[in-house]
């Protein structure tokens, strides 16, 4: 016989929340081993104390974490799912008749209340250290790497930068660069039209969005098309995967080694650990990163590559030139002297160059240079590259390249499941936000698995511990035995 079932709902409900959430949920995980109260004291200086009592700090929070760890990108669909599930509203403290908070009061806050104050790295901060309480990490080997979270803005909204110059500059420079002929006059861009800069050579020099002023255009490779991005990087503890510093870059996405090297300093400040060893990738391999780095008194495991130009090859390298430290001067494999010319400020390079009447003359010019006269450059930073290129040679080094693929890893979880490929917020400050709470919810669940990881072995232990004890009063153990008592780890 074919069933059917009615709809119908009944009057009352019976039920309590917290029966309905799994216990491997991981909501109910991060519940057990989390603590989030700490954000009442980190945003009370904000508040009022007089007025209407506002929404509780720790249950918005709560509801940024959900969005964060199941990458529900919108907030006001973030509210709507919180208003649905179950699960959620448990996580959140809010039972079956509480109101869930519209999704402007987010907004409401970022842009208001927590505008001026450093609170999501606060929140970034506060789960670090809770890893660092638990034995999590040690923060001896580390790895930083940065990528690109393609912007909230299109190339629509580039707009030539305006710089600032009397009428009579402005108006020779508009007709110099924009001729002006009737039949063909450029109109304003509108909306729905095509692209308004089609057959123009724009660049970070000229154009800025006035969508997202702090965004760049960039591309991540020659093969790979360029978008306007924000530039995220993530310093990570080796053996945890825990991420102990997270940041947006500056105006130039190629500042990453100096975001990396401010991200070094203050994880040695903020967390009181002691690096040993920094990996990154070829990217990082410049003379003033790797110099800071050793001035930080950290080994840096960075490849280093000696480049040659197309037109140096098949002649003479710069190790078959000899440097005479008392006269500074370098010495060529025929014997003629190269004096100290200056530094390079583009390359940031010591340059010795030989006479040209040296040069002229020489038998085996041709296999010296292709210039008139032969100079050889060295960088200023030279003698912490040859550290860096010893250090090449290590064990210690080839463990720490191996080690790289798995911040990668933080970073392909990060876009594929948590919301980072593409940037919510505009403007560097918000962005960041989003960095730091994307980070802070990776942390929560490595956290999470590690202490579930640990469990076991912390009851093994225990077991172990009262075996002794167990043995040495057997009438003792007996009695609780037959009581069917349980003796428990202080």
């Amino acid at each position: 016989m074919l069933g059917e079932r009615k709809r119908g709902e009944p009057m009352f409900y019976y039920v309590k929340i917290e029966d309905m959430v799994p216990e491997d949920h991981l909501l109910r995980l991060v519940e057990g081993h989390v603590r989030l109260d700490f954000v009442r004291e980190k945003v009370k200086h904000l508040y009022s104390h007089t007025g209407r009592p506002s929404i509780d700090p720790e249950t918005l929070l709560r509801m940024l974490l959900i969005g964060y760890l199941y990458g529900i990108t919108s907030e006001r669909r973030l509210c709507e799912e919180v208003k649905m599930h179950i699960g959620y509203r448990w996580f959140v403290g809010l039972n079956l008749e509480d109101k869930v908070p519209d999704h402007s009061t987010f907004s409401k806050n970022r842009h208001e209340r927590f505008s001026e104050s450093s609170l999501f790295q606060e929140i970034f901060d506060e789960i670090v250290k809770q890893c660092i309480d638990k034995g999590l990490l040690t923060g001896k080997h580390l790895t930083v790497d940065s990528t690109y979270i393609k912007a909230n803005a299109s190339f629509k909204s580039l707009h030539p930068i305006v710089i600032d110059m009397n009428s009579r500059e402005y108006i020779e420079t508009i007709e110099k660069d924009n001729p002006v002929d009737e039949k063909t006059q450029d109109k304003p861009w509108e909306p729905g039209e095509g692209y308004p800069h089609k057959g123009k050579k724009i660049s970070n020099k000229t154009h800025r969005s006035g969508t997202d002023p702090d965004a760049r255009l960039a591309r991540k490779s020659f093969q790979a098309a360029t978008n306007l991005h924000h530039a995220a990087t993530y310093v990570m503890d080796n053996r945890s995967r825990i991420i102990l510093g997270a940041d947006v870059g500056g105006p130039d996405l190629r500042t990453d080694a100096q975001t990396a090297i401010q991200q070094i300093r203050r994880i040695k400040w903020q967390y009181r650990i002691r690096p040993e060893s920094l990996g990154a990738d070829k990217g990082y391999a410049t003379g003033e990163f790797i110099h800071n780095v050793i001035n930080e008194q950290i080994q840096p495991h960075i490849p280093i590559f000696d480049y040659q130009r197309h037109n140096h090859k098949g002649i003479y390298p710069r190790q078959m030139f000899a440097y005479d430290k008392t006269r500074d001067i370098m010495i060529c494999p025929e014997g003629k002297e190269l004096r100290y010319w200056g530094i390079q400020k583009r390359c940031r390079q010591h340059v010795y160059r030989a006479s040209t009447g040296d040069c002229s003359v020489c038998g085996k010019k041709e296999q010296c240079t292709k210039d008139k006269a032969r100079s050889v450059g060295y960088h200023i930073r030279e003698t912490s590259i040859e550290k860096a290129r010893q250090l090449n040679r290590t064990k210690e080094y080839r463990i720490s390249q191996r080690m790289r693929k798995k911040i990668e890893e933080l970073f392909g979880e990060a876009k594929e499941f948590m919301g980072m490929r593409q940037a919510k917020f505009r403007r560097r400050c918000f962005v960041r936000e989003q960095v730091l709470m994307t980070a802070a919810a990776q942390n929560i669940k490595r956290m999470v698995k590690m202490l579930l990881r640990k469990a076991p072995e912390r009851a093994a232990a225990s077991a172990k511990l009262r075996l002794p004890a167990i043995k040495e009063q057997p009438a003792l153990t007996a009695s609780l035995i037959s009581s069917d008592w349980r003796i428990t780890p202080s």
